[in-house]
């Protein structure tokens, strides 16, 4: 007798996320990039506050006090998500933070790097601001619409649980 034999039921792992139920991981994916001219291939396309120039392939920073900012503006949709990354190069001093209209997404960065991060937006327009003094570059500025998120699933583990023992289901308790 094999084990097909019997009456079975199989399993098949998976997961609900946002209303919809996976069998295995879903693949992250992206909208179409939302800012222009992120590489800075030219001086345009953004609003650059006392300091700011673009040259050379980069923005660059040599600002003299707190909230300078380089904005575009109507970048996000209010209440979808996005996906964001931005590069610092030839730092000197200060920091820089990705925003939406003030609304501090990154949190300030003091060094080179490539930053990244996710955030669900409640304004609608993007500014790199300038903090501390900042005097250095940022490049690759880049903004993307989450349209399917990573996969990772969250859960709350509870106090009580059943499990089958000897073929009777039976509630466990752990504390």
């Amino acid at each position: 007798m094999s084990f097909y034999d019997d009456a079975s039921l199989a399993l098949i792992p998976s997961g609900v996320k946002a209303g919809t139920v996976y069998s295995a991981k879903p693949v992250p994916s992206y909208g179409a990039e939302l800012v222009t001219n992120g590489d800075f291939a030219t001086d345009s396309d953004w609003t650059k506050g006392t300091g700011w120039t673009i040259s050379g392939g980069k923005a660059n920073a040599n600002t003299s006090g707190n909230y300078i900012n380089l904005y575009q503006l109507g970048v996000f949709t209010v209440g979808k998500t996005y996906s964001y990354s931005f590069t610092i190069t030839d730092h000197t001093q200060g920091g820089i933070r990705f925003t939406e209209a003030g609304n501090d997404i990154s949190g300030e960065k003091t060094s080179t790097g490539v930053y990244a991060g996710t955030f669900t937006a409640i304004a609608t327009s993007l500014y790199m601001q300038g903090l501390n003094s900042f005097i250095g570059s940022i490049d690759n500025v880049s903004v993307k619409e989450v349209l399917i998120g990573s996969g990772d699933f969250t859960f709350t583990r509870a106090s009580e649980a059943t499990r089958l023992v000897d073929g009777v289901v039976t509630k466990v308790r752990t504390n």
